[in-house]
């Protein structure tokens, strides 16, 4: 077996949860929820730093149109793909590395009307099984620490935007402070996992892959951290009984300066 495979199998165990779906339709029901939509679904399926109003700050810093095709890069079980097909009339493909989320991705999103214009493949980022040029703007959002191989994100990324296309992402990023990162971290609970770079290294993977730097913004941490669960209905349910611990240790990590966050554009020469 290869390091790779025994990463991404690391990985799929875990985000995994068997009958996620089903979990997250029962707890919804429970805190009162009756009509499936992005925003309503927001508690639960938008797996970063500040939610699904990120979300929507990096479809304006991305200038997101309507009709383009989108496809997210990491896409958990789908809560900004969703938002982007519903809000910003995008046609999103979502690719996720672990099963339980991609089942529950679809799941959500029939729930919601979406599944005309937002669909869900299982594939591995850095090996898309799309087509060269197949999409306008790929999209990430707190996923790629998740992923060893940086360069090769980076050149599938590139390889499957069309010609001006662009690459958008809002991440966790190391800063100049060499203190190791606490853990368990919300994407790893310990360090075999996790992979995170920092600002220098992340430009120069997507220069390398052939990518112009358009916008950088390094953006402010929220001053209040949300909670974990929120009436019963809110990403504790998936990621666990430790999820509490897990922000605080993030939280702190990015209070003190270890981590940073980055809102990123590239763009794909024309």
């Amino acid at each position: 077996m290869t390091a790779g495979n025994t990463i991404n199998e690391g990985v799929v165990s875990h985000y995994g949860a068997a009958n996620l779906a089903e979990t997250i339709l029962a707890a919804a029901a429970a805190a009162g929820v009756t009509k499936f939509t992005p925003t309503t679904l927001a508690p639960i399926d938008e797996f970063h730093t500040g939610g699904a109003g990120a979300s929507r700050q990096l479809a304006a810093f991305a200038a997101l149109q309507p009709g383009e095709r989108v496809i997210d890069l990491g896409c958990g079980i789908g809560g900004a793909s969703r938002l982007l097909a519903a809000e910003f009339g995008c046609d999103v493909t979502g690719v996720d590395l672990t099963p339980d989320f991609i089942a529950c991705a679809r799941a959500l999103t029939e729930k919601c009307e979406l599944s005309a214009t937002c669909r869900f493949e299982l594939g591995d980022a850095t090996n898309l099984p799309f087509e060269a040029g197949a999409f306008d703007v790929a999209w990430t959002q707190h996923a790629v620490m998740n992923i060893r191989n940086r360069q090769g994100f980076a050149n599938e990324a590139f390889r499957v935007l069309r010609p001006g296309g662009r690459f958008a992402f809002f991440d966790l990023l190391l800063s100049d402070n060499p203190r190791p990162l606490d853990f368990p971290q919300p994407w790893a609970r310990t360090p075999d996992i996790s992979f995170v770079h920092t600002s220098a290294e992340t430009r120069e993977f997507f220069t390398n892959a052939g990518f112009e730097e358009a916008a950088w913004a390094e953006v402010p941490f929220p001053q209040a951290p949300p909670p974990a669960n929120v009436g019963g209905f809110g990403l504790g349910i998936i990621m666990g009984d430790d999820f509490g611990e897990r922000i605080r240790n993030v939280s702190r990590c990015i209070q003190d300066g270890r981590l940073i966050i980055v809102r990123g554009l590239f763009g794909k020469p024309a």
